[in-house]
């Protein structure tokens, strides 16, 4: 998919960038040609008009020598014709005309019947006025323009092929860059439904037995088979408690009006942590772990109650687990610069670095090994996040032999009054 997106993204530019060059460079060329076709039109009227353009040669201007009539670059020549067609005189300029040539052209433009026009045969653009006794037939020589207007194609090509390449390239790079987050977004989903399958597949396989057995054994009452009917019910919650965290994280990354527009009300965050480490006392004592806490109080911030219960509960039970046996869970909140800073610190194998970039993600678990032992599914630790990021905070992992694993959350805090 992603290379098709990828192939599909190249080629909607490419169609965007060779359509705007062929406009600019066409418009270019379209201009140009009418230039040069009418600078060789001025070149033949200047030419037929030349007492227009010719100074008085007694006229010098200050600073200046007197300048002679400038000769056209472009070869042009007159002939002048009596009133009954016949030739009077050639004036030529850059270019030699002989009588033949001459009566040949004056044939051609006779037998035209037009004023102005081009002679494709001898590269000739010509035009005929009036005059007294006569008329004036200006030619003008093409060999300029053509040669102009063929190197200008040329150059147009040349421009229009190698932006074409470049571009082709910087679509190349930019596919790659911009198709980047795509392409991981895409393998993350394609992990998030491996594992959310892996992690039912266990329970269903559970129920499943459990039931099997249940239907060979129909003769037996209900209180013989509890065992089998309170290890359904088991991982059947188990099953539901997954789902919930899943619709949870689907709606939070589908910005469904549910994840982002939670009820936010005045919330006594001190309150709700020290409710939070009361609750995991009796947790902390079972599993031979040290819980202690520096609270300050009177921290307020606008929230959901029932999502920074949430937050709390997930820090708390993932310090609890893996602080390890006779360890410690420290909590400490203070208020900081307009924000409450709460951090939990908890003894235990600390994470590695490469870990801690991961640790975040879903389903992710340090310790592979303890994925059904210590019970959850990985998700923990990502839907925290996605409350934090909910309620405008962030959070932050640091973990050492020294220090122990640190989780620092910073929440930004309001003013309350009585």
């Amino acid at each position: 998919m992603i290379k098709k997106l990828r192939i599909r993204f190249i080629l909607i530019n490419m169609g965007f960038v060779i359509s705007i060059l062929a406009v600019v460079l066409g418009a270019f060329y379209v201009s140009n040609r009418k230039r040069i076709m009418r600078d060789t039109s001025m070149a033949l009227i200047q030419s037929m008009n030349h007492e227009r353009f010719k100074m008085p040669p007694d006229k010098v201007e200050f600073g200046r020598s007197p300048r002679k009539n400038p000769i056209p670059l472009i070869p042009v020549f007159v002939i002048t014709l009596k009133s009954d067609n016949t030739i009077d005189k050639i004036e030529e300029n850059n270019i030699t005309v002989s009588d033949e040539l001459a009566s040949a052209l004056i044939k051609l433009v006779n037998d035209a019947d037009s004023t102005e026009g081009v002679l494709k045969d001898y590269a000739l653009r010509y035009m005929k006025i009036p005059v007294k006794n006569g008329s004036e037939i200006g030619f003008a020589d093409q060999s300029y323009e053509r040669d102009t207007l063929e190197v200008l194609l040329v150059n147009c090509t040349l421009v229009f092929f190698t932006a074409i390449i470049l571009f082709f390239l910087l679509s190349l790079f930019l596919s790659r860059l911009a198709l980047k987050p795509v392409k991981k977004a895409w393998e993350q989903q394609n992990q998030f439904i491996a594992d959310a399958s892996h992690e039912l597949k266990t329970p269903l396989t559970v129920i499943l037995a459990n039931l099997q057995i249940l239907f060979t054994h129909k003769e037996r009452t209900i209180k013989e088979q509890e065992k089998w009917l309170i290890n359904t019910k088991e991982e059947a919650d188990r099953m539901k408690q997954l789902v919930e965290e899943l619709l949870f994280l689907a709606r939070s990354d589908t910005e469904s009006v549910e994840a982002v527009q939670i009820s936010k009300l005045p919330q006594d965050f001190s309150e709700l942590v020290l409710n939070g480490v009361l609750l995991f006392e009796s947790v902390a004592f079972e599993s031979k772990v040290t819980l202690d806490n520096n609270i300050q109080t009177d921290i307020y911030l606008e929230g959901n109650e029932v999502q920074l219960k949430q937050l709390i509960t997930i820090l708390l039970d993932n310090a609890c687990k893996y602080a390890g046996i006779n360890g410690s869970v420290s909590v400490r909140l203070k208020k900081q610069a307009g924000h409450g800073i709460l951090t939990i610190i908890n003894t235990g194998e600390p994470i590695s670095q490469t870990e801690q970039e991961h640790i975040f993600e879903r389903f992710y678990r340090s310790d592979k090994s303890r994925v059904r032992k210590e019970g959850g599914y990985g998700l923990g630790l990502s839907i925290a996040k996605t409350i934090i990021e909910q309620h405008k905070g962030k959070i932050s992992v640091a973990s050492s032999a020294e220090t122990g694993t640190i989780f620092t959350v910073t929440l930004p805090v309001i003013s309350h009054t009585e």
